[in-house]
């Protein structure tokens, strides 16, 4: 995988300061100095943002965040060892280098992590570690999301037919669309711009190159993210700033990539016939040895049902794989629908199944569960990037263009 940053630079001893850190730059409150310049272009990056997804038809990085990515890398490369300045910078290489950045980001981060934690900056104040660990837990998010998610989700994994990138968000839509069991709320939600998950899946099918290299891209990423995941827990201990957001996305992204990008057979090497070794004649009062029989191969685990999830999975491949041969057959219907509904809560299910509330409830009943229990969840919170709105249909408290 490329690097889009200079890690041995940002790692090596520096000449001042102790144990090579350099200096602390938030103790120069003059409005030219670097971590003061540093964190404005990142405020202006974040409002920029946030007015582009209030927009409709705004797409790109807003351009704060290059001004971002070259003062961090000037400060983490010239003048300090400092965490809250590399994971500001983590935010800007993921949003311009995607995956290759956030590899780079991690690696850094674990690398100050584990060579500087006694000196580095910010130290610890009265209150502890929390200086360090809140620009870090900022990343991957606690109670929310952090602020590497939202790039991380619009990331694009392929390009459908007309050249349009499809990203985890647009994915997921897709998907949440297809669970939904009115068909109404369906349908306006496609009128909105939500694309069909079984056109995704087609169009999904066909670009089998570029899943391969965005698995590739996601698993390295991966790796670099639990080194610097590990480098938490060593140095806060049980309160290490979590990474399971971002790790979790990425394994979503790895199993959408081997799901329509398969993967690489590996080459096969010939196996060279050994030559004949000449053997003593036997007494003839020894009866012939019988044969030895050849080694027999393990029972190969491909395609081995291992758990729930691989299992669903691999009925959305044979959906899809059915639905390009034999489009006039419901086989491919038939098996999505089961894909979709293992995936279904048990309130929406319910709901897709027995529309009649009072049959739900005397079911509910029978099977001992309180109907009360089974109400369906509230709805998600909103997301960014939603498609264009239809008119008139969502009200306007909830997210622009989704009719829930």
């Amino acid at each position: 995988m490329k690097t889009v940053i200079d890690l041995a630079q940002m790692l090596a001893p520096l000449p001042e300061g102790e144990g090579g850190v350099g200096r602390d730059l938030r103790e120069d409150y003059s409005p030219s100095s670097p971590y003061q310049k540093l964190r404005d272009a990142r405020a202006e990056a974040r409002a920029e943002e946030r007015a582009q997804d209030a927009a409709e038809g705004e797409e790109g990085v807003p351009q704060p965040w290059r001004e971002v990515k070259r003062l961090g890398t000037l400060c983490l490369a010239e003048q300090s060892r400092d965490l809250e300045i590399a994971a500001w910078l983590a935010e800007a290489l993921v949003r311009l280098d995607g995956l290759e950045g956030l590899h780079d980001a991690a690696r850094l981060l674990a690398g100050l992590l584990e060579t500087y934690w006694d000196a580095a900056f910010p130290l610890p104040d009265e209150d502890g570690l929390e200086g360090r660990a809140a620009p870090l837990a900022g990343l991957a998010g606690q109670s929310a999301d952090g602020t590497l998610m939202q790039p991380l989700r619009r990331l694009p994994m392929f390009r459908r037919a007309d050249g349009s990138a499809v990203s985890l968000y647009v994915w997921n839509l897709a998907e949440d669309t297809a669970a939904l069991a009115d068909a109404r709320r369906r349908e306006a939600r496609h009128a909105s711009g939500i694309p069909l998950l079984s056109a995704l899946e087609q169009e999904a099918a066909a670009a089998g190159a570029q899943w391969r290299a965005l698995g590739d891209a996601a698993r390295a990423a991966a790796e670099a993210w639990d080194g610097f995941d590990a480098q938490l827990t060593v140095r806060f201990g049980e309160e290490a700033p979590p990474t399971r957001r971002v790790a979790d996305l990425l394994a979503r992204l790895i199993e959408l990539a081997a799901r329509f990008g398969g993967a690489a057979a590996p080459a096969v090497e010939a196996v060279p016939t050994p030559s004949p070794v000449p053997v003593a004649a036997a007494p003839q009062s020894v009866s012939a040895a019988p044969a030895i029989a050849a080694p027999v191969a393990p029972p190969s685990t491909e395609g081995a049902v291992l758990n729930r999830e691989t299992a669903i999975r691999q009925l959305e491949t044979l959906a899809v794989f059915f639905r390009q041969t034999e489009p006039h057959s419901p086989l491919a219907y038939a098996i999505e629908t089961l894909a979709r509904r293992a995936r279904m809560p048990l309130p929406a299910l319910l709901e897709e199944v027995l529309p009649d509330a009072a049959a739900r409830h005397a079911m509910l009943s029978m099977l001992g569960i309180s109907p009360g229990a089974a109400v369906s969840p509230p709805l998600p919170p909103q997301t960014q990037e939603n498609p264009k709105p239809v008119p008139g249909l969502p009200p306007a408290d909830e997210p622009k263009g989704i009719v829930w």
